[in-house]
Formats: structure tokens, C-alpha cells, sequence
């Protein structure tokens, strides 16, 4: 479906840490730094911080109740919608995996990228257990390793730096999709990514194969995307963009 963005807004970013961006379906906005988020409400509710004292590698916040934070160390940190910790943080114990990509599926489950065998593992994180391994991953393309997993209805999304590799939820391989993003900033949203290629952004439909380019955008940082909104962050900015279906 064809999309059009209309610029709704702009704001200046003063924190200079800001590394990345992301958003929630109740258009709040994520400011991720290094070991530090900050939530902005779309509401008039006082901003919340936290610093989790340890490197992020990934923050999932597609659920707006229940923000998940991974960090070095094998640190899994469950927040609320206010930051705050729900439980005390999940350390991976095991010495079978290095887990990298993380990505929860719901409030036992995750899949993660195990550098050692290089393959797709889905865990039971709360019982440390594991539940299901794929084959060995065959890396194609010059690809080194897995850096993102989205997931979307049955299939799960694997990232790499040359290639989109896609199973589906028992770990099984189903297909591969040439994309190289060279370094450039880029969103998954539903069965789609959304990726910045000459200063445009640009649209891969993962299932279809269709690419659709969209808005000129220049010294991008990093973008995110939800059911209503699209966030660009360049420079010390934050535009925000009404997203309307034609």
C-alpha cells in the first residue's frame, strides 16, 4: 500500500549521547544512548530516564506496557511503562551461547543469534531453558554475522550486513533477501524495512521483494516508524512525520 508523509513537527535533541531512536503505538518517543533511555510521553507526563549502567545492544519497545533492554554482560532488563524494573535483570548463565540480536517474543520467550554454533535459538529466558536451535546458519553475501532479529506474525527476521534471512517459528529457514544498507540507519516495521539509501528513504516489502522509495533525507542518524508516525533523527533534530495511506 502506497504511503505519503506529511512534516507534523520538530524538536531539538540537546542530549548530544543520543545515538538512536524508537517509538511505541502510543507515539512515545525513545532516546537510547549508550547505557542511558529516555522516554517522552506523547501526553503532558514528565519525561522518565534510566541508566541501566551497562551497554545497550538492543531495546525492544513494541510493547508500550513493557519495554525489554539487553545489555553486555548477558543482561536481559525488564522495564515498565514509567522505566522502572519489573523484575531483577535476567543473566544468561548458560556457557553453551554467545547471544547476540536478541529479540522477546513475550514475557518467557526470546530468540536469539548464538555466535558459537551460529544458529537461531529460541529460549525460555525466566526458566533458562532452551527451546528450540535451527540448523547452522549458512552465512551468504560476505555476511559476518547476525546484527538485528524482528519478527512478525510466524516468520522471524534475521539481519545481517549483506542479507535478510527469514524461518519461520519453529527455526526453520524459509528464504533469503539480498539487502545491503551499507552502514545507513534502517527500521523494521511489520513484514517490511525501511532503510536510508543515497538520502532517500526506501521502503523493501520482505515478502513481495518491492522496493518503494520515499522522502529525501539528508545526515541521517536514525529513524523509527508506527502505525501513525515516522521519526527522523538528524543533527540535534527530531522531525515528525504524519504517515497517510493512499
Amino acid at each position: 500500500m502506497a504511503q505519503n508523509f506529511e512534516l507534523k513537527d520538530s524538536m531539538v535533541i540537546s542530549n548530544q549521547t543520543v545515538k538512536t531512536i524508537d517509538t511505541d503505538l502510543n507515539n512515545s518517543i525513545y532516546l537510547i544512548s549508550d547505557s542511558k533511555i529516555e522516554k517522552k510521553f506523547a501526553t503532558n507526563k514528565q519525561n522518565r530516564i534510566i541508566d541501566l549502567k551497562n551497554i545497550l545492544l538492543t531495546v525492544d519497545t513494541s510493547n508500550p506496557l513493557r519495554l525489554y533492554a539487553y545489555t553486555n554482560f548477558n543482561k536481559l532488563n525488564i522495564l515498565d511503562e514509567n522505566l522502572s524494573q519489573i523484575q531483577d535483570p535476567i543473566k544468561f548463565n548458560t556457557t553453551d551461547y554467545i547471544p547476540i540480536a536478541l529479540r522477546v517474543i513475550d514475557n518467557q520467550f526470546c530468540w536469539f543469534y548464538d555466535m558459537i554454533e551460529n544458529k537461531l535459538v529460541q529460549y525460555n529466558y525466566q526458566m533458562q531453558k532452551t527451546i528450540l536451535t535451527s540448523k547452522q546458519i549458512f552465512l551468504k553475501n560476505n555476511d559476518q554475522s547476525i546484527e538485528k532479529i524482528h519478527s512478525y506474525r510466524n516468520l522471524i527476521y534475521l539481519k545481517s550486513q549483506n542479507t535478510i534471512y527469514v524461518y519461520d517459528d519453529y527455526a526453520n529457514f524459509k528464504y533469503a533477501v539480498d539487502l545491503n544498507t551499507n552502514n545507513s540507519p534502517y527500521y523494521f516495521y511489520k513484514d517490511s524495512i525501511f532503510y536510508i539509501d543515497n538520502h532517500r528513504l526506501i521502503n523493501k516489502n520482505i515478502t513481495s521483494k518491492i522496493t518503494t522509495p520515499y522522502l529525501e533525507l539528508k545526515n541521517t542518524k536514525s529513524i523509527a516508524f508506527n502505525e501513525s508516525y515516522f521519526y527522523h533523527f538528524h543533527d540535534s533534530t527530531l522531525s515528525i512525520y504524519t504517515i497517510q495511506q493512499l
